[in-house]
């Protein structure tokens, strides 16, 4: 069936209202994954990691989500040390280093496998709506 540029645009609209919508979710997890990578054998990393792990700009909004993984009740990192930041705008400013907890390594499979299901079923309503 063909449709006329006044009926694509309707859906076309609507999948592009959810792909904006899950822009954030997305966000956070390519820094949950990142993290699970590069903290998973339980070894500190600190925003030096990050920022050689996700290229160009993608690693702005870091801060943030160290932040919000900080502020849980029962966060996943810990807080052991700094090291120097390998940011040339930084010009030498300390970051902190972390380690992710087990109950850590836990809450991001967890999270990880939340966000698959998730995805799983906004794809079946996607194609039960088209």
């Amino acid at each position: 069936m063909t449709l006329t540029p006044d009926e694509a645009r309707e859906p076309a609209n609507a999948l592009l209202a959810s792909l904006y919508a899950n822009l954030s979710d997305w966000t956070e997890a390519r820094y949950d994954q990142a993290v699970a990578a590069i903290a998973g054998d339980g070894q500190p990393f600190s925003m030096n990691d990050i920022r050689a792990v996700l290229p160009g700009s993608q690693h702005h909004q870091a801060g943030l989500y160290f932040h919000s993984l900080l502020m849980r009740k029962a966060s996943p990192l810990v807080h052991v040390g700094y090291v120097r930041s390998i940011n040339p705008k930084a010009r030498g400013k300390v970051v902190n280093t972390y380690r992710l907890t087990m109950s850590g390594r836990e809450f991001m499979k967890t999270r990880r496998a939340e966000r698959a299901q998730h995805d799983a079923r906004m794809a079946a309503r996607q194609e039960l709506a088209a």
